[in-house]
Parts: structure tokens; C-alpha cells; sequence
């Protein structure tokens, strides 16, 4: 890897974030329900709705911030401007969390922001007089040292690949300068150790910004639209359950109400009716999509009306036991006219009569049950009468 920029040939990381799926579904599903469009790249970046989200801590979901630690130190921080959200990205690391009590205490005005030359004030003065990100420091070089900007990035370099030994072989260089420019040598001197100390945590900005932006559209989706927000949320993450069961706990939070499954109105994913989401179909065990797809294709022939109905129309597709119990024990089929214990009696009777009607229907026989007069596969069938 070294290797590559030696040769002067440019590296790259190509980084796959699903929450820029997820940004894009959100677009999709506001827009299919309100026929509103929103332009993702022009939200307001000082939305004082979204910057309370992120003061209040009110982060599950969203990216970047949603473990306890960053929503500890988002409400220490209480940013009220995106600048702040960048900087909170950029201190929740490992090293750089030994400056956020003073970040903290002196955006709060508790603690004197001290900054050790004139000439560097502008460069430090967004992050509190603190050292935050390589670009000061790339700036703090061509400022005082008259570095160029090639010259920068050697020590930018150095800086994220930990390299104390080049960092210090600058040191007589950037004094040097520095001293010519007019600032003093014990001044320079102290400039250039905080940003010695500094290459042990050295975060990029450009890194820290495109980061907390995509942090900032989920939130603000979060705010704008919190039903799809959490819908989403929710399909992107029915393969873990523990996260489900966090999502829907911020669910309630937030004052939403999660309907059960319904194989009547559910779709595959969760989806948001006013204060109201969905269960989705996926997130029930043992259920398979293709039978999904089938449920909800046979439906656009008309709602099922009972058990019997619902194994009769769908028999002949990906139907299986196990599934049709899973949907009964979800509460999936109550609206059908039985309890559940009632239909998971029932069900055996009911498939092991299943062979025999998709027979009749294959060969165009008229059997036993279809001469009985029946009218739920052709014949009679009187459900178990027992309590729930």
C-alpha cells in the first residue's frame, strides 16, 4: 500500500454505507405517500429541528450516533450548529476524548479558550482553540511556517499513519519558518509540540463532514418524517431481532403506535399510516418470501375472510404448515373470525385435506366434499370450540 503512493499513484477507499440506501428509500416512501419530493442536497443544514434531536441525544438510528457513548457526549455538546455535529463526530474517538471536557466547557462558555498565537485564532476558533481535525494542522503549517500546500500534506500524511519520527524531523523546518514570520521561538515551539501530541489521534475533517452530513439527512428525516423514518428503520433491520426490539421500544418513544401483522393489510416491510406502522410480513419467523409475494398477490382478489379461506386460495402456492402457524401465533390471521388456539387445532384437519382439493382442482374432479355442499374447500368443517 505504501508502495502505491510512493510511485506517486493516487489510493482510494470506495466505503458502501447502507444508510445511503436507506437515505434513498426514505426519499421514495415520502414521496409515495405525500407526493412530496424531497431534494436530499438542499435541506437546510441549520434546521433547528434536527439540531435539537442531536442536543436532546434522540440518536437511535441514526448514523454515527446511535451507541450510548456518542449520545452521552451529544448532550454534553448540545450542538446547535452542523459545525458542532462535525466536531462531535471527530471527538467521540479513541485519544481525541481526552479534549472533550474542555470542547465541552468551552462552547459553554466554562472554561477560557486560549489559543497561543494571533495568526492561528481563525483556524482554531470553530473547535474552541482545540486541534481537531489534519486540515488545521496542514493550515497551521502554511500559516505560521509558510508550508505549501505539498509540504502540508507530507505532515498530514505522517500524522494519520502515526509517524512521530517524521513529524518531528519538521520540527526545525516549521520553527524555522515560523520564527521568520515574526513569532516567537518558545511560541512556535509550543505550537508544534499540541500538534505532535495531536498525530496520535489525527482525524480528517473532509472525513468527519461527509460522515456527520449523512448522520444530519437521516436525522432530519427522523424529524421531518418520523412514521417512514422508523418503517424503514425497521425493514432495514429484520434480520436482527435485538434491533428490532430496540426500534420498536423508540417506537413508543416517540409516540408512534406499531399495529401487529395482519395478513389482510401488512406488506412485506413495515410501513406508516399517519402515527401508525405496519408490522411488516418479513419480520415473522418461519416465513418465507415467495409465500409472502403469494399472500400478498391473492389478496388483490379480494380479502380473506377466514382460515379456511386463506389456506384454500393459497394451497396450490409456496404455502406450509409451519408458516401458517407462525402467522396464527403472531396474531397475523385474529381478524378471520377465531381465536388462535381455535385455528391451531384446526389446522391439521385443514392440511391434511389440502392434497386431496388440489388434486380435484388439477384433474377437474368432483369429489366427496365438493357433492357435501361445502363452501370452504368444497366441504364442511365446524372449528373446535375452545377458549383462546
Amino acid at each position: 500500500a505504501h508502495a502505491v503512493e510512493a510511485n506517486g499513484l493516487l489510493k482510494m477507499d470506495f466505503l458502501g454505507l447502507r444508510n445511503l440506501t436507506f437515505v434513498q428509500k426514505m426519499k421514495e416512501a415520502v414521496y409515495e405517500k405525500y407526493q412530496e419530493e424531497i431534494v436530499i442536497e438542499a435541506i437546510d443544514l441549520e434546521d433547528p429541528e434536527t439540531l435539537a434531536l442531536f442536543a436532546a441525544g434522540d440518536t437511535k438510528g441514526i448514523f454515527q450516533f446511535e451507541q450510548a457513548g456518542a449520545i452521552r457526549l451529544l448532550r454534553r455538546v448540545r450542538p446547535n450548529h452542523f459545525e458542532e455535529v462535525v466536531a462531535t463526530t471527530s471527538l467521540n474517538r479513541p485519544g481525541a476524548s481526552d479534549y472533550i471536557d474542555n470542547f465541552v466547557k468551552r462552547k459553554h462558555g466554562q472554561e477560557k479558550v486560549e489559543i497561543l498565537d494571533p495568526a492561528i485564532e481563525e483556524i482554531l476558533r470553530p473547535t474552541y482553540g482545540i486541534m481537531l481535525y489534519q486540515e488545521q494542522v496542514m493550515q497551521i503549517f502554511r500559516a505560521l511556517a509558510g508550508y505549501s500546500y505539498g509540504q502540508a500534506d507530507v505532515v498530514r500524511r505522517a500524522m494519520s499513519k502515526k509517524k512521530h519520527d517524521v513529524m518531528e524531523r519538521e520540527r526545525t523546518h516549521f520553527v524555522t519558518g515560523a520564527v521568520a514570520n515574526g513569532v516567537e521561538e518558545a511560541a512556535a515551539n509550543a505550537i508544534f509540540d499540541d500538534m505532535a501530541g495531536f498525530a496520535s489521534y489525527a482525524f480528517n475533517k473532509s472525513h468527519a463532514a461527509c460522515y456527520a452530513l449523512v448522520a444530519y439527512r437521516t436525522a432530519y428525516l427522523k424529524v421531518h418524517a418520523p412514521a417512514q423514518f422508523m418503517a424503514a428503520l425497521l425493514t432495514s433491520v429484520l434480520d436482527r431481532s435485538n434491533k428490532v426490539a430496540s426500534y420498536i421500544a423508540e417506537c413508543k418513544r416517540m409516540g408512534l403506535q406499531l399495529a401487529p401483522p395482519d395478513v389482510n393489510t401488512s406488506m412485506k416491510g413495515f410501513t406508516a399510516e399517519g402515527k401508525v406502522i405496519h408490522y411488516g410480513l418479513l419480520g415473522i419467523k418461519n416465513l418465507g418470501s415467495e409465500f409472502i409475494n403469494d399472500i400478498i398477490a391473492e389478496r388483490e382478489n379480494g380479502a380473506f375472510e377466514s382460515i379456511f379461506d386463506f389456506c384454500r386460495r393459497l394451497c396450490d402456492k409456496h404455502f406450509n404448515r409451519r408458516a401458517v402457524e407462525s402467522l396464527i401465533r403472531c396474531g397475523a390471521l385474529d381478524h378471520l373470525g377465531a381465536n388462535r388456539r381455535q385455528m391451531l387445532q384446526a389446522l391439521p384437519a385443514i392440511v391434511s385435506n389440502l392434497d386431496e382439493y388440489k388434486n380435484s382442482l388439477r384433474y377437474g374432479q368432483v369429489g366427496f366434499f365438493e357433492l357435501s355442499g361445502g363452501q370452504d374447500f368444497g366441504f364442511e368443517f365446524d372449528l373446535p370450540q375452545v377458549e383462546e
